[in-house]
């Protein structure tokens, strides 16, 4: 492979750990590299690896997991619509309100006239509709949580990602250990 391909195992050449997703890492690997970082790359490849073998197997269970959730969910249209239209019409009266105040705001800024009390009234009007929103879709999820077929199919799904949570968890932990070993080298090989 060529300098800058993705990272292999196999043979520690100059090259790039490009993260497949998961953190965003992206990683020089300094040459030759140090035992420390070695080590994280073995735990790093093992990492990824246990993350896909988990979300290989867990595939299906997940994939139900959602379709009881979405189908609880859906149960619930009695109960959550009314709650949704509550939002989406909050929604739109806010937008409304605040598009008025951003209007008036820009037009007193083009007039020169002071736009102190506007900029007030549009900061108190955003607060409030962050707070109405917020309500709504608490409200929402007050009655998700209250259901019991609903609140059993979340926990089920949580639980049964929990080895996928754990995975991703471990892999962060240790893509981070290798960055700060990655930056200890390089500082150490630059100062001397």
């Amino acid at each position: 492979m060529a300098q800058g391909d993705a990272f292999s195992m196999d043979g520690l050449e100059p090259r790039t750990l490009l993260s497949g997703g998961h953190g965003g890492h992206h990683l020089h690997i300094p040459q030759p590299p140090s035992a420390a970082v070695t080590a994280d790359l073995a735990l790093v490849k093992a990492d990824r690896t246990q993350l896909r073998t988990d979300e290989t197997a867990l595939a299906s269970t997940l994939k139900a997991d959602r379709q009881a959730v979405r189908a609880a969910i859906a149960a619930l249209a009695p109960t959550l619509d009314p709650l949704r239209a509550t939002l989406k019409a909050d929604s739109k009266t806010w937008r409304t309100t605040i598009r008025a105040d951003l209007k008036t705001l820009r037009a007193d800024r083009r007039a020169g006239t002071d736009t102190t009390a506007d900029q007030a009234k549009l900061t108190a009007d955003q607060a409030a509709a962050k707070a109405a929103l917020d309500a709504d879709r608490a409200a929402i999820q007050a009655a998700i949580d209250a259901d019991p077929t609903a609140s059993a199919a979340i926990a089920k799904q949580k639980a049964d990602a929990a080895p996928i949570t754990a995975d991703l968890a471990k892999l962060k932990t240790d893509l981070d250990q290798l960055a700060a070993d990655i930056k200890a080298q390089v500082g150490s090989t630059t100062t001397a």
